[in-house]
């Protein structure tokens, strides 16, 4: 097929209209995603520049949700150390109870204070977070990485709250027995059975009660500055992890910012743009109609 021949004139004003109209669409594009780079073909290093901040924000972030994740497992840990601190100020009412009891009520205490350590035990395995339980022993290990740096990171040793690690003695050590019912008599300094082995109706006999009771109060009193002691540790873990936690929000927002001053358009220039080129547009129609009357002008020589 032969080319139409276009005079130059008509050749250079459509020319001009076929770019304006490029710039129309780039100009609707920019306004429909707001994006001024929206790929390497417009800006090659801007786009891969933003690309890269985007990646680095979205990797702190994902850092961010196992952080969150860390402070929660932690929070569980202390949830739980604050329950069984009741319990244990629990027992200590009991005790005290017991030393104006009858038999048949410190019976009755015995077995309270065996179930509130039973308890105990109970709520210690129960504090486990996504599998990983703080509290139930020494090799249990919290690690919280903050970035994909090696030595960024927050590392938490568990605790064993079991009744032979959670419940001390008098002087502070740790008891030898793992057994509810033993920690009156083996760990908390009752020499004998509460109910049975003592006498209240004699003076000597409730004199050795009350200083074994005091002697067992002594001891929770120890328990609970221990179990407050680790508490104190997990709360500033926690601190830290909080205050790492909004850092990598802030940290991650600036990247995204830094990103977006690369690529994101100016909508009200963009706007502007696509104004002035659609004006352009309609005076780069008319001009090809103005030249395109010189030719028929031409024609008219023939009628």
């Amino acid at each position: 097929m032969a080319e139409i021949a276009l005079s130059s004139a008509v050749r250079s004003n459509l020319l001009a209209l076929q770019n304006t109209s490029g710039f129309i669409d780039r100009t609707q594009n920019r306004l429909s995603t707001g994006l001024e780079v929206s790929s390497p073909i417009d800006d090659a290093i801007k786009f891969f520049q933003a690309k890269s901040l985007s990646n680095r924000a979205t990797d702190l972030l994902e850092r961010k949700d196992a952080i969150d994740q860390g402070v929660n497992a932690l929070n569980t840990a202390l949830k739980a150390a604050d329950a069984m601190e009741d319990l244990v100020k629990q027992m200590k009412g009991v005790i005290d109870q017991a030393r104006s009891g009858d038999k048949t009520q410190r019976t009755a205490y015995k077995t309270q204070l065996q179930d509130l350590g039973t308890q105990i035990e109970k709520l210690v395995n129960d504090a486990s977070y996504q599998g990983l339980n703080l509290i139930n022993s020494t090799g249990s290990k919290l690690a919280v990485r903050f970035s994909d740096k090696q030595d960024s990171k927050l590392e938490v040793n568990g605790v064993n709250f079991q009744i032979s690690g959670f419940f001390k003695k008098e002087a502070g050590t740790a008891i030898t027995h793992g057994d509810a019912s033993k920690l009156l008599t083996g760990g908390l300094g009752f020499t004998a059975a509460i109910d049975s082995g003592y006498s209240l109706s004699k003076a000597s006999e409730a004199a050795l009660f009350n200083a074994a009771a005091d002697k067992a109060i002594n001891a929770l009193d120890k328990t609970v500055s221990n179990l407050r002691s680790e508490a104190a540790k997990m709360a500033g873990n926690v601190a830290i992890l909080q205050v790492r936690s909004n850092f990598t929000q802030e940290y991650s927002n600036v990247l995204e910012s830094g990103a977006a001053q690369l690529t994101v358009a100016d909508l009200n220039e963009e706007g502007a743009n696509l104004l002035a080129l659609q004006t352009r547009q309609q005076m780069g129609i008319q001009a090809l109609s103005f030249a395109g009357q010189s030719e028929q002008a031409v024609l008219g020589l023939f009628r």
